[in-house]
């Protein structure tokens, strides 16, 4: 199907009458990755609101597949979403995400195998780990089938909203749903006014008439669509932040509110640090050669690997430069 753009969640400035044709908002039903708020906007939302959610126990299986089922999960083309749920699908930014994946992957084999960011990044993902029943090591969940993570997000967020969404431009719409931001959750001012606008939008009433903000994550440094950039991207080789602009479909993302042209800069600003490299050199006579060949191999794309950083590349062929130089 045709991928509408679904902007994240703003006042529609509901009023009385124009809510008065949809039943009262008896349940938020969540979609999200791990990682992406799930639990701080249901902290958020049960403070704020009057309704109860759906699957609030993951031991509540019963209750949890009446409603949708597992909140990371996909939806099944049976589920049937009536007038009186409001589904809100959890985003973040894909690369402060994929950090968070590195450090808790979620995946038996991941978890146990090498602790290399590279493997998190290029492995296949699959046999999560059980839910909603509960954390068990030997159970499997069959799925999340992905050749790497960048593919599982791309499959689940397009499951989710192309299940939500009119098939086309002019069938009206018949789910009540707004894709919601992590990053538009840190603050208690960026919490109210984006919690504010859903329930306005979807004319849920509020429990109090002061806001009540939630969590550790207030005080987190996450700034915009700019996710602590520079600590963030730092954590990626030049390659490995390239590979993940390879593997996301760019043009999607935008549809969940993400523009990555500033990883794009960075990248920019790594490699011009990198020729610009003044140190001494770090390579001795015997790997000159040797190392050259891969670098030239690296720089031009040719290995497949791609086992050494481009800004670790041109760092040597500046070093060999600079040894010749001498000579």
């Amino acid at each position: 199907m045709m991928h509408q753009s679904h902007p994240v969640v703003t006042s529609t400035n509901k009023t009385s009458s124009s809510c008065s044709h949809l039943p009262p908002a008896n349940f938020i039903a969540i979609r999200g990755e791990r990682h992406s708020a799930t639990n701080l906007f249901r902290q958020i939302t049960n403070r704020n609101g009057k309704f109860q959610h759906p699957c609030i126990h993951h031991n509540d299986l019963e209750r949890c597949e009446e409603y949708l089922g597992w909140k990371h999960g996909f939806l099944r083309p049976n589920d049937v979403i009536d007038n009186s749920m409001v589904v809100a699908v959890m985003v973040r930014d894909a690369f402060s995400w994929l950090v968070s994946m590195y450090y808790e992957p979620y995946n038996m084999i991941l978890a146990e195998g090498t602790n290399e960011f590279e493997n998190i990044l290029q492995s296949t993902y699959s046999t999560a780990s059980c839910e909603p029943v509960g954390y068990d090591k030997d159970c499997k969940f069959p799925m999340e089938e992905a050749d790497n993570l960048m593919e599982l997000r791309t499959k689940k967020y397009r499951n989710w909203i192309d299940f939500l969404s009119p098939s086309n431009e002019t069938e009206i719409p018949t789910h009540r749903w707004s894709i919601i931001r992590q990053e538009d959750l840190v603050g208690q001012k960026r919490q109210e006014e984006t919690v504010s606008s859903f329930f306005d939008k979807h004319c849920i009433e509020s429990l109090r008439s002061t806001f009540r903000s939630v969590g550790k994550i207030v005080t987190n440094s996450m700034q915009s669509n700019q996710v602590d950039q520079k600590d963030i991207l730092q954590k990626f080789t030049v390659n490995q932040l390239q590979y993940v602009l390879d593997n996301l479909d760019l043009d999607f993302e935008k549809e969940l509110g993400y523009d990555y042209s500033y990883v794009n800069d960075h990248i920019a600003q790594r490699i011009i640090g990198a020729l610009t490299y003044t140190g001494p050199p770090q390579l001795n006579d015997k790997m000159l050669s040797k190392r050259m060949k891969l670098i030239e191999d690296n720089l031009k794309g040719n290995l497949p690997g791609r086992d050494i950083s481009i800004e670790d590349s041109l760092k040597e062929r500046y070093a060999m430069k600079q040894k010749v130089a001498f000579q």
